[in-house]
């Protein structure tokens, strides 16, 4: 009889400064616990700026059922600055793992780790 492992394989946790969902790794097998950060860039990148206020205070003033583009918290400066924009996803993709919002797509909901272009955002449904 074979003694079952302790690993967590398959388990998964979401990034803390991405946002994004990562995977158990075997390098990780004494300290998974621990860990908060899909990689080192993300575990390195200290005093972002977190628009997850931002954002629910603007949805939330549009009602349940409206959408944002994620834009429209920074100025028009702001706008042009990926790095900037790629801040306010990062902070969107947070809020859907707490289950406050849900990203779109074409009117569809769509995985916050998978998608790619123009996006909205609006206040999680309940069904």
């Amino acid at each position: 009889m074979r003694k079952r492992s302790a690993e967590p394989h398959g388990q998964t946790k979401i990034c803390k400064t991405c946002g994004r969902s990562f995977s158990y790794r075997k390098k990780w097998k004494n300290v998974w616990s621990e860990v908060l950060y899909c990689s080192k860039r993300c575990g390195g990148e200290k005093n972002l700026t977190d628009y997850g206020p931002a954002l629910l205070s603007l949805l939330q003033a549009r009602g349940r059922s409206k959408t944002i583009c994620p834009s429209e918290v920074l100025s028009e400066d702001e706008k042009q600055d990926q790095q900037i924009m790629e801040l306010v996803r990062r902070s969107a993709r947070r809020l859907v793992s707490e289950g406050q919002i849900e990203i779109l797509q074409d009117g569809k909901v769509v995985d916050p780790d998978l998608f790619r272009g123009p996006i909205r955002l609006r206040l999680r449904v309940e069904k």
